[in-house]
């Protein structure tokens, strides 16, 4: 019996660090932070805060079905983005990557200033989480 509980914790070991290890395969944090068609999306209104002049919010990230998830994908991410509401402009911030339990995998972050804003396409997902997160009462 020992036996049989030792495999089964080395094999959830290996799946666990496989697991890891494979999310990590994102080379940047755009590829991190790419929204597919095979993903949903929730805009996460609680998170909205006001930072001076910059709002920061966070989007939630998953497979659409757990089928098309390709292999070593992580089920869920979250996605941190900041806004310039008055000059219309958006910039990535920061992703999170999640695992099946809902262990931390992997975390990609821009520093400080480091930040690339643009103006987010007219009629894109972007647009529309700009558009909550300056709306937002703070």
């Amino acid at each position: 019996m020992k036996a049989i509980a030792c495999f089964s914790v080395c094999c959830l070991l290996a799946t666990t660090i496989g697991t890891a290890t494979a999310a990590t395969q994102y080379a940047t944090i755009e590829e991190a932070a790419a929204v597919t068609e095979d993903n949903v999306t929730r805009f996460e209104r609680d998170s909205v805060i006001k930072q001076g002049e910059l709002r920061r919010f966070d989007v939630t990230v998953a497979w659409r079905d757990g089928v098309v998830r390709p292999e070593g994908a992580p089920p869920r991410k979250t996605v941190r983005y900041l806004t310039k509401c008055a000059s219309k402009e958006m910039a990535l911030a920061s992703v999170a990557l999640f695992g099946l339990g809902g262990e931390t995998l992997k975390m990609y972050g821009i520093a400080p200033g480091g930040w690339d804003f643009e103006t987010p396409a007219a009629g894109s997902r972007e647009a529309e989480w700009f558009d909550k997160a300056c709306a937002a009462p703070l």
